[in-house]
């Protein structure tokens, strides 16, 4: 008996530590929060003029991103939520404001193509990231570049027989409408549906 008991307790200081382990991965570090803020203050500074402002930090505690910490930004002018970070593994100091400008400029000139859908239930814009603009707000006319974005529209349904149909809408809209010489798409369906997303390329 006493051999089982043991046996129980060990399991549960494992447990107990694991959940902890967990709960302290999970927790964002404020020291380290308050460097991300200095850190995006002094960038803005230097590259934007002052132009932008700190409003709150991104914690990736899932190793999604290339890094630990980010400051969250808006430009002043422009609107453009954005990141300044410090990269985890070389610690170079990067932005993305290139890349988030271009993706919200993209996301509207969809808007008369998206509202037309029936079940949509938000379209994002993923462009890479623009290493050729890091610490610039002065950028050209999205149709004098050359980038290659990807469109992905959430549905709140199943697949459709005609969908591959409606990709080839949207690829034919972003050709013509705006001057999108290469590009990509995605639906996404509700998940109950069990229907695996379609995703196309022109």
């Amino acid at each position: 008996m006493k051999a089982i008991l043991w046996i129980i307790g060990s399991i549960g200081t494992i447990v107990i530590a694991i959940i902890l382990l967990f709960i302290y991965e999970m927790t964002p570090n404020a020291s380290l929060e308050t460097k991300a803020k200095e850190l995006g203050d002094d960038y803005i500074q230097k590259h934007f003029d002052g132009q932008a402002e700190v409003y709150d930090v991104l914690y990736d505690n899932m190793g999604n991103h290339e890094f630990d910490y980010a400051a969250k930004v808006t430009h002043k002018k422009t609107g453009v939520n954005f990141l300044i970070y410090e990269t985890r593994d070389s610690q170079v100091m990067k932005d993305t404001y290139a890349s988030s400008y271009y993706e919200e400029q993209l996301e509207r000139d969809l808007q008369p193509f998206v509202k037309d859908m029936e079940d949509v239930v938000s379209h994002l814009v993923h462009i890479s990231d623009v290493p050729k603009y890091q610490g610039e707000d002065s950028l050209p006319d999205l149709k004098d570049l050359n980038f290659v974005p990807n469109v992905i529209i959430d549905l709140d349904r199943a697949a459709l027989d005609d969908d591959e149909e409606k990709m080839e809408e949207l690829f034919v809209f972003m050709k013509e409408n705006l001057r999108i010489e290469r590009g990509g798409g995605r639906f996404v369906y509700d998940p109950s549906s069990g229907d695996e997303m379609l995703q196309m390329s022109y």
